[in-house]
């Protein structure tokens, strides 16, 4: 049988542990307040076993004297991994791409953790304050100077191809929406005017407004924003 003996480099294996879990945990309750699917499960997972590996690398060389491996090759080989896992979390949704910052969330929670497995406290700590709040001050400086994101859709289908564009290019204008691309096509048969816009819009918008505003480009008769 084997002898499990509490002393002081065990019950500090567990500490750092432990801590890595809670800052991953934190990392997941902010990705889950953002709706992305890596959440307070994966994070944990991620940064406890994590910080394991860094546990167990740095325990391998230091109890066995004998042993002249380098520690940091079990990190190595984490952060190489831990790529992949990063690299499924971003996905391609019509235009625009999600899930960049949680993949670096993911990559920066291994970071973390394998900082904490090795006992270095301080640098990993002032990190994870560091990455907090940086993700919750610069969410706000983006939808402050940056706040046209994402790409969308527009559509607008006139009867009779009557159709003002310049007033619908300032209209959009006026409602920060930046235009990056129009596209026009006539149906002769029907006699209707079909206008495909892509524009940068902002992440609050009022469509009910944009689209009683839009009702005085033309004939409208209808309009979608996707």
């Amino acid at each position: 049988m084997f002898d499990i003996v509490f002393d002081e480099k065990v019950i500090e294996g567990c500490l750092r542990i432990f801590l890595s879990g809670v800052f991953g945990i934190v990392l997941g309750i902010e990705r889950k307040n953002h709706f992305q699917a890596i959440g307070m499960r994966t994070l944990l997972l991620i940064s406890v076993s994590c910080a394991l590996m860094g546990v167990l690398s740095f325990w391998a060389v230091a109890q066995n004297e004998r042993m002249t491996g380098d520690p940091t090759r079990i990190a190595a080989g984490v952060l190489t991994g831990i790529g992949f896992i990063g690299g499924g979390a971003i996905m391609h949704h019509g235009f625009n791409i999600k899930g960049i910052t949680t993949a670096a969330i993911i990559w920066t929670t291994a970071a973390l953790s394998l900082a904490v497995g090795f006992g270095i406290y301080l640098p990993a700590l002032f990190a994870f304050l560091l990455v907090l709040a940086g993700l919750k001050a610069f969410q706000k400086v983006e939808d402050i100077f940056f706040p046209a994101a994402k790409i969308k859709t527009i559509r607008l289908v006139y009867k009779g191809g009557d159709a003002d564009i310049e007033r619908i290019k300032k209209i959009l204008s006026e409602n920060g929406i930046v235009l990056r691309d129009m596209s026009f096509s006539n149906s002769y048969d029907d006699d209707l005017l079909d206008i495909t816009i892509l524009v940068n819009t902002p992440n609050e918008r009022d469509l009910k407004k944009l689209a009683q505003e839009l009702r005085q480009t033309g004939s409208l008769q209808k309009f979608s924003f996707a």
